[in-house]
């Protein structure tokens, strides 16, 4: 085993647990592209291994950018704010805020990446917070906690999903999602709608004549004439939903026939270059691109590749008790709690990231998709056990505390951790039994 290789990875890694805990220090993204470059210039990998490194992962960084292309293009088409507002007018009182915002901002992040979602739902739900005179932490939390389980059904809802997807080796990763994990996230859905009306919505009943108001305006799913000109400006308003349609299609398609797979990264990039030729505004769409994101799984791509090179993953494959492919249950069994786990120390893209290769080595492939499915939706939902457990929990952090906010450790883990143990055993009794 190459010391320096573990040595690196267990700085970074300690880094980013350091940040975690104390609120403060470089960006993770910076830590792991610092980690990237070490492992370069101490000679772990050479230059040529980090470019293969990046190069391979390519399809998820392209993948990625294609999702924040089409999530900052709706931002300024005012589609995101629009659909926010649509959902928070499916409660018919007060009470049912709780339930309409789980479920609606849960869906969506399905389809849109949950970190882009959740920068348009804070000022939105601060702002109707303050209209009804609201402590905005309740709509705060279920909007985390609805991103995080919503998320888990398909390759695009968040990056740790991304990964898995185009890593993995899955032919058609959007229908081995649909048919391993429907079942429990539906279920989670209603199971977390029903916990969180129980546990807030008594502090909502008061402001009934105030939300009754806000309701009286909230607008039509599908406004009313003007399409032609609101296509012209915001061409996204059809590519992104076609882009969708058309990636999900072949995929079932793929999977039905038994036809060759078109990759869903060839398919998301190719609706993002067509977005940006038909789009006026194509400068400032690519002006939004979180490009640290990107930067993050670059370093995590090279700092990965480094562990394999120095044998420090091997090494983690000899220790691990994650079993070889054959036991279902036994290997749900390690994945579901060390994910839990290792998501709160190192937050679940990299715990997802240095997962794959181990899985990888040990044998698993396009044909265990149960383990694959497993070790995202476990690493997805472990995001509501802490803050430090996904990367939109801490966005919503960060942008409450912009707008004078406390968003604590204590109340999120007082009511994500029971919402936690509900979804994550409905995923494994699910999974286990083949539901």
């Amino acid at each position: 085993m190459n010391y320096v290789a573990l040595g690196i990875l267990v700085v970074v890694l300690g880094a980013v647990i350091a940040r975690q805990v104390l609120g403060r220090g470089p960006g993770v993204w910076a830590m792991f592209l610092a980690g990237g470059f070490v492992t370069v210039v101490s000679g772990v990998l050479p230059p040529s291994g980090a470019e293969s490194a990046v190069a391979a992962s390519a399809p998820v960084l392209l993948f990625l950018l294609a999702l924040f292309l089409f999530a900052g293009a709706l931002d300024r088409a005012g589609a995101l704010d629009h659909l926010a507002r649509w959902i928070i007018g499916r409660a018919r009182r007060a009470e049912e805020l709780p339930v309409a915002l789980f479920v609606g901002f849960g869906v969506a992040s399905a389809f849109l990446v949950n970190d882009a979602l959740v920068l348009i739902g804070v000022p939105l739900l601060v702002a109707l917070a303050a209209r009804i005179r609201l402590d905005p932490k309740p709509l705060l939390l279920v909007l985390a906690f609805s991103v995080t389980v919503g998320s888990v059904l398909t390759p695009f809802g968040n990056p740790q999903n991304l990964l898995v997807s185009v890593d993995s080796g899955l032919g058609t990763p959007v229908v081995v999602f649909l048919e391993y994990l429907a079942v429990p996230t539906a279920l989670n859905l209603a199971v977390g709608a029903w916990y969180l009306r129980r546990v807030f919505a008594r502090s909502m009943r008061a402001r009934e004549a105030e939300f009754a108001e806000v309701r009286a305006h909230a607008p039509p799913l599908f406004p009313v004439g003007g399409w032609s000109a609101r296509i012209r400006r915001s061409p996204v308003l059809v590519v992104f939903p076609g882009t969708m349609v058309v990636l999900i299609t072949l995929d079932i398609v793929s999977a039905l026939t038994g036809g060759p797979a078109v990759p869903v990264w060839e398919t998301a990039a190719g609706g993002a270059v067509l977005l940006l030729l038909l789009s006026p505004q194509r400068t400032r769409i690519v002006e939004k691109v979180d490009w640290t994101v990107l930067l993050l799984f670059a370093g995590i791509f090279v700092v990965v590749a480094g562990a394999v090179a120095g044998g420090v993953v091997q090494g983690a494959e000899s220790v691990l008790p994650i079993p070889r492919p054959g036991n279902t249950f036994a290997t749900l069994g390690v994945l579901v709690p060390t994910s839990l786990v290792g998501s709160q120390l190192v937050s679940n893209v990299p715990w997802v990231a240095l997962q794959i290769p181990i899985l990888t080595g040990l044998g698993y492939g396009g044909g265990t998709p149960l383990a694959w499915v497993g070790l995202a939706a476990a690493s997805t939902l472990a995001g509501n056990v802490t803050l430090l457990g996904a990367a939109s929990n801490l966005i919503i952090a960060q942008q409450a505390e912009k707008r004078g906010l406390s968003f604590g450790l204590g109340p999120f883990v007082r009511y994500g951790l029971p919402l936690a143990a509900l979804t994550v055993a409905i995923l494994f009794v699910c999974l286990a039994l083949g539901v």
